[in-house]
């Protein structure tokens, strides 16, 4: 039996501008402060139009709680700019 010592994965979401990307990043960076789950790090940049994230977690229930949280805020803030539009 495998024992996982740690789950690392980085995602990249494409977004139709460089200033999309941006807003979409600034809106969810609060959350960065008060990470869903101790267990895990999470890091978020831009680089042009892509949205990259970067989680590490200790185990695949707080890897998953929260990747799902991450695209539920950046897919809420997405909705938002597309209201603005």
């Amino acid at each position: 039996m495998m024992i996982l010592k740690k789950i690392e994965s980085q995602i990249e979401i494409e977004f139709d501008s460089d200033n999309e990307a941006e807003i979409v990043l600034k809106s969810i960076e609060p959350e960065l402060m008060d990470s869903p789950s101790e267990r895990t790090e999470t890091e978020i940049k831009c680089k042009d139009n892509l949205l990259i994230i970067k989680i590490i977690a200790m185990d695949s229930t707080s890897f998953r709680a929260s990747l799902n949280s991450y695209l539920r805020w950046i897919d809420l803030s997405k909705q938002v700019l597309e209201l603005k539009n």
